[in-house]
């Protein structure tokens, strides 16, 4: 699920992603994206779409990687994670944030978190708190604390650090392995 929190009075909106476990000869995971429009007093439209990237053989022999939409995929497979915002208003939109919660079946990959004009953070909290992994603790049941690692990471916080001009777009994007 990507939660849309725009600063300033801003209505918040959702994007939820559903897994679903399916049965047969294999585990495999059903990958549907579900995108919500968020409206406040300027326009802004999000959407996402999950993608995994797979090699492709040209009629010259050459091999070339393509994206494309994911419907199924297997464990340990890697997910691209793109969510597009769009301001429709006449006024730029400000204070952007985009959270994307992690669902317990994905692991996300190091260093694979990317938007122009985008500042992120991680949380290692369900969302409470955001930062960088190299800060953030973990607490353990003694009273002490580690370190957090990647796979301590629950939500990705993009923080738009420019305004969205009206009739413009962006994307931030993020990779996953499925467990």
């Amino acid at each position: 699920m990507a939660i849309l929190a725009i600063q300033g009075g801003w209505k918040m909106g959702k994007i939820k992603f559903f897994p679903a476990v399916l049965d047969g000869l294999g585990v495999a995971v059903f990958l549907c994206a579900v995108s919500t429009t968020v409206f406040a007093a300027d326009k802004l439209v999000l959407s996402s779409a999950v993608f995994q990237e797979i090699e492709m053989t040209d009629a010259q022999g050459n091999k070339k990687i393509k994206r494309v939409p994911a419907a199924t995929a297997l464990p340990g497979s890697e997910l691209i994670y793109v969510t597009t915002y769009t301001n429709t208003g006449d006024k730029a939109a400000e204070d952007v944030i985009i959270n994307n919660p992690l669902a317990k079946e994905l692991l996300y990959k190091n260093q694979s978190a990317s938007g122009e004009n985008a500042k992120i953070a991680v949380s290692v909290d369900g969302g409470k708190h955001y930062g960088d992994l190299a800060v953030l603790r973990i607490p353990t049941g003694d009273g002490d604390s580690r370190s957090a690692q990647v796979n301590d990471i629950t939500d990705l916080q993009f923080k738009i650090t420019n305004p969205v001009l009206p009739q413009t777009e962006g994307t931030v994007s993020f990779r996953v392995i499925l467990k």
